[in-house]
């Protein structure tokens, strides 16, 4: 019988529905052939046949429902390697020590989280200044080989070699053995990795491969290769797929792995144009044919004097750091810019309790108990000046009218079954807003006041000089 069933599919045929996560809206149902599967593996294994081989072995932590997971075990039971399955991401250190995997698929978060812990341990051992020197070398370190790998004549200087070997016995091989000990690449998705970050992990000796793709992908269409990375990238496109960006500047695609459409025909009527599919990602080709992400197309706001901003590259230079799991741009049809900036609970309270902060921390624990407490704005002087910082650097980052003039610091009860988190943890923007509608107005209501205030000083001065 199962003889007769394989027989008889077909390249074209059904085999995976898999939804995608509806950060956006509601959730697509994506259909996946076999055909998708089988040509986009035979692709990924070609060109990674460092990474995928009958001697490596990985750990995967998404949910099969998760494209990415699925495409992934398939291509480890092509290449004949070993896959692991842990469904709960908190019990990753222990699991990477007994599997000692040669590689990992990661989010950026996780990357900043394992960086964050070293520097952590340096603090505690008093060696902080010297792990701040170690991380600006292994960045220079990670920027050199990207130098070397277009120049291979170009040299490290004899201070950067020196501190590298150093730095390498005192710290980077601890790092190292945090995850395995075995670690060869980590290959990154989901969001755009920080460039120095990048940089910070392959001067390490732990490249981080980062990669591009969606469910009506069937995962990846674009990757950095081994020996051809380039950071801030997500690489050129794999072989059988094409990339071409629109007039609006979206990204789009056809090749081997691309949907043939949707569960429901009628999200098919204006997902393709010309034959290839629309991402719906804003993006730039270099004149090397490597894709750079900016945002996503229907996330741009157009402020009350015609600017366009799109928010994701503030968000995600802001979200690099821990204490700040979500932050959300808004500014729609309004005169700046403005943010709301989600703390990451476990990070903030273990902040607090180092900084000697008794007050913040009890009312992060009063917030927890709290069955009614949804959303709760934290107003603690230092903890706004610390994020005031983490703002500015941001600012500094985009253009002026991309620039926050106000944000406010929340405590948030997020998730799946509320509706404001995607099965993958990414936030649902539009429910998000939805629910915090009075704190945007407020951070603009004082700027219409002051603006009504100003046009009846004018009235009267006008008055008067009449």
């Amino acid at each position: 019988e199962l003889d007769r069933r394989v027989a008889g599919t077909l390249s074209d045929d059904l085999a995976s529905i898999v939804f995608t996560s509806g950060t956006n809206g509601g959730s697509k149902g994506v259909r996946i052939t076999h055909g998708n599967f089988v040509r986009l593996v035979l692709q990924v294994a070609g060109e990674y046949k460092e990474v995928v081989n009958e001697k490596a072995s990985t750990i995967v932590f998404l949910p099969l429902a998760h494209v990415l997971a699925q495409g992934l075990q398939l291509v480890s039971v092509y290449a004949g390697m070993k896959i692991v399955h842990e469904s709960k991401p908190q019990a990753a250190i222990a699991l990477l020590g007994k599997v000692q995997p040669s590689f990992l698929v990661v989010v950026p978060r996780i990357l900043e989280k394992i960086r964050f812990a070293a520097r952590a341990e340096a603090h505690n051992k008093k060696l902080s200044r010297l792990f701040s020197h170690a991380e600006r070398t292994a960045v220079a370190w990670g920027e050199y080989l990207e130098r070397n790998q277009r120049d291979p004549s170009t040299q490290p200087r004899l201070g950067l070699r020196i501190g590298h070997r150093i730095y390498d016995h005192l710290f980077y091989r601890r790092i190292r053995a945090v995850l395995g000990g075995n670690i060869d690449y980590l290959l990154s998705g989901a969001s755009p990795l920080d460039s120095d970050l990048g940089n910070f992990f392959r001067g390490i000796a732990v490249p981080v491969v980062e990669g591009y793709g969606l469910t009506e992908t069937t995962a990846p269409i674009a990757t950095n290769r081994i020996g051809h990375m380039r950071a801030g990238s997500v690489g050129t496109p794999l072989p059988g797929s094409t990339i071409r960006i629109s007039k609006q500047g979206e990204i789009l695609v056809k090749g081997v792995g691309v949907t043939t459409g949707y569960l429901d025909p009628t999200q098919n009527e204006n997902a393709f144009e010309d034959g290839f599919f629309r991402t719906g990602d804003i993006g730039t080709l270099d004149q090397d044919g490597f894709l750079r992400i900016g945002g996503r197309l229907k996330n741009i706001l157009v402020t009350a004097y015609g600017k366009n901003i799109a928010p994701e590259p503030w968000e995600r230079t802001v979200c690099t750091n821990l204490l700040i799991a979500h932050a959300v741009v808004v500014g729609e049809a309004k005169p700046y810019a403005a943010a709301l900036i989600v703390l990451d609970v476990d990070e903030t309270l273990n902040w607090s309790q180092t900084q000697g902060m008794n007050q913040l921390v009890d009312q992060i624990m009063q917030m927890r108990k709290s069955k009614d407490a949804e959303m709760v704005e934290i107003s603690n002087e230092i903890l706004i000046t610390y994020i005031q910082r983490i703002v500015d650097k941001a600012n500094a980052t985009v253009s002026r009218a991309e620039q926050v003039r106000k944000f406010v610091v929340l405590i948030a009860t997020l998730s799946e079954q509320q509706g404001t988190l995607t099965p993958t943890q990414k936030l649902r923007r539009k429910e998000f807003l939805n629910r915090a509608t009075a704190y945007v107005s407020n951070m603009y209501e004082n700027n219409v006041k002051n603006n009504a205030e100003n046009n009846t000083e004018n009235d009267v001065q006008k008055k008067n000089e009449s």
